[in-house]
């Protein structure tokens, strides 16, 4: 009966291995909520059995599990004494490094959640993050520029306490959280601080792109915590692993699925302040890595370098992460001799999510009607038009068929819970679906469209509504077009993602409407390069701008995106002025065919 299964339905066989593997995740994951076993407590229990492994590695110094716990314990007893209690917010705005996983820890140790802030922003949407989540502490990092971003807005966070890690900070005049950790016992914390946090409390916030213009705080349990780290148990990430880790410490990326996974296994974490293709394989080596943690234009970057004498050799076991095409996963994978790709998807605040465990190249996991028992991960026909789950004449979503795109959906419950932003019900509520299949049933809309291939395999196409992704980060349309909308000649502006060949994500790009008797001009064109460098970070400044004579409006007075979209940025084709950023000058310059090439063809990097 088994083979004449397979042989009747050959995709049976992934579908027998992804559901093994599901069952033994799900008994993880129950086995150590059950325990209570959250990031912190595994930290503790790595002091216990291996006191003096390394844990950390950065720029050659080398920190111990212990080193890290008494660290995090004098950063415990700062915090009480700072008035800090259980579940209170403090908020960390740091770079990667060393102390922000021990002030994390440390602020764990004593129940406290942790607002994790990018600092990337600035301005309002910093002072916005910052203040989001009512912390009660504000922990900047000693970089110059960090402490500059919080002195432009003092104003609106001066009602809260302000430390600094490292020397006091001058410039904004607060106190030194390290000199006062300092002072304090390195010995254990009693555990009687953080007895009465559940499973269901907040571990930290994390800030994902809002619809408004502003980011808003997703809200990370310490069961999804014990989640996330499932990805890693699914190739057997041990403690005799070493894990590269370059992406930012303020995403889930990089700390809960980075950073938690290798204090639950025991393993090495090498930690990089930022990114560096230069120095990605040397390394690796130097380090002897043996797991490496990407996003997709990371692997692009890499693949784009040239090729150099023992780059392929290494002991990188397993690539784990996302948002790795499928053209660059063969050049990354045959180049590199990378033997074993796990990519996966999820989102932030999401309560589904994909992994692929086969090593499919360019598929991100399957749902098969066999896996959603499991995993149910629903495919629904999506209207471009109305960018919404297209419904029948009973009101009810439409599943797709194999070989086609759908909008990925899943069910809310009891089992899978969605906590949804901090203290934004209208946000949540946006995230919802409702009747979706029978009356009363709620879906979590994950704005994002995959593709359903004829095995059950999916692969991820675009994300819609009003965010995309470059350079590794979500944009908001919203935000950018509100930066923009402040330069006093600009009548509209209407921001869309377009795609680049061989980048990953897309580029952000904006149609403009000048308003009457301005012309476009040096002189506009840098002020609207200076503004964006001021108000955004680098990833949400425009990379194209369009100059169009009428502004195009749906029905319903809408900005119509699609065309727009499907247009892209080739001058061939479009008959309005357009202008792409040269990262040389920091300036826009006009965007001729024969510059269009040079993009295309990756002479020049946008």
């Amino acid at each position: 009966m088994c083979v004449l299964a397979v042989f009747a339905f050959p995709w049976i066989k992934y579908d027998l291995q992804y559901l093994r593997t599901a069952l033994k995740l799900i008994r993880y994951i129950q086995r150590r909520t059950a325990k209570r076993d959250f990031a912190v407590d595994s930290l503790e229990r790595q002091v216990r059995e291996r006191p003096k492994q390394t844990f950390i590695i950065y720029q050659d110094n080398n920190y111990t599990y212990e080193f890290v716990d008494q660290k995090a314990n004098q950063i415990a007893r700062a915090a009480l004494k700072l008035g800090l209690k259980p579940k209170d917010v403090a908020a960390i705005m740091m770079t990667n490094e060393p102390a922000f996983i021990w002030t994390y820890f440390g602020l764990q140790k004593i129940g406290v959640s942790v607002s994790l802030i990018n600092y990337h922003l600035r301005h309002k949407a910093l002072a916005h993050s910052i203040t989001s989540c009512k912390p009660k502490i504000l922990i900047v990092g000693q970089d110059d520029e960090l402490t500059d971003a919080v002195h432009a807005i003092w104003d609106d966070v001066k009602h809260m306490q302000v430390v600094v890690h490292g020397p006091a900070a001058s410039r904004l005049n607060v106190d030194s959280l390290s000199q006062i950790a300092g002072r304090e016992s390195t010995d254990s914390v009693d555990q009687s601080y953080r007895e009465d946090i559940a499973a269901t409390d907040a571990a930290s916030f994390i800030f994902t792109s809002g619809t408004t213009g502003l980011p808003k705080p997703a809200i990370i349990t310490h069961r999804r915590t014990v989640l996330a780290t499932a990805i890693f148990s699914s190739f057997d990430f041990n403690e005799h692993d070493i894990l590269y880790e370059t992406l930012p410490l303020y995403h889930s990326a990089g700390l809960v699925i980075g950073v938690f996974s290798v204090v639950h296994a025991g393993a090495v974490i090498v930690l990089r302040n930022k990114f560096s293709a230069s120095n990605f394989w040397n390394d690796c080596r130097k380090h002897n890595v043996t797991v490496v943690h990407y996003i997709g234009e990371m692997c692009r970057y890499l693949v784009q370098k040239p090729v150099v004498p023992d780059e392929a050799r290494h002991n990188i076991r397993v690539a784990v992460g996302n948002g790795l095409r499928k053209g660059i996963w063969e050049s990354f994978t045959r180049r590199f001799r990378i033997p074993r790709v796990v990519e996966f998807y999820s989102a932030t605040e999401s309560v589904i999510g994909f992994a692929n465990i086969f090593d499919k190249v360019g598929k991100v996991g399957r749902s098969s009607p066999l896996t959603r028992i499991l995993a149910p991960a629903i495919l629904v026909q999506f209207d471009h038009v109305t960018e919404s789950a297209k419904r029948d004449a009973d009101g009810r979503c439409i599943e797709i068929a194999k070989d086609s795109v759908g909008l990925l959906i899943a069910p809310v419950n009891e089992r899978r819970t969605f906590e949804g932003y901090f203290d934004r019900p209208a946000e949540n509520e946006k995230k919802l679906l409702y009747d979706v299949f029978k009356p009363g049933d709620v879906y979590f809309n994950t704005g994002d469209l995959f593709y359903l291939d004829n095995e059950y395999f999916v692969s991820f196409q675009d994300r819609t509504g009003d965010t995309y992704r470059w350079k590794g980060e979500n944009v908001s349309t919203h935000e950018v077009s509100n930066v923009l909308s402040a330069i006093d000649f600009l009548y509209d502006a209407n921001v869309y993602g377009v795609a680049v060949p061989g980048c990953e994500g897309k580029a952000g790009m904006v149609a403009i409407r000048l308003k009457d008797n301005t012309s476009i001009d040096s002189k506009n064109l840098q002020q609207i390069s200076a503004h964006c460098a001021e108000q955004l970070p680098a990833y949400a400044r425009p990379r194209f701008l369009r100059f169009q004579r009428e502004v195009n409006l749906t029905s319903t007075f809408k900005h119509q995106k699609v065309r727009l979209v499907n247009d892209g940025f080739d001058p061939s084709s479009i008959d309005d002025p357009l202008y792409y950023f040269d990262s040389v000058s920091n300036q826009y310059k006009a965007l001729t065919r024969s510059v269009y090439t040079d993009i295309v063809n990756g002479k020049i990097t946008v």
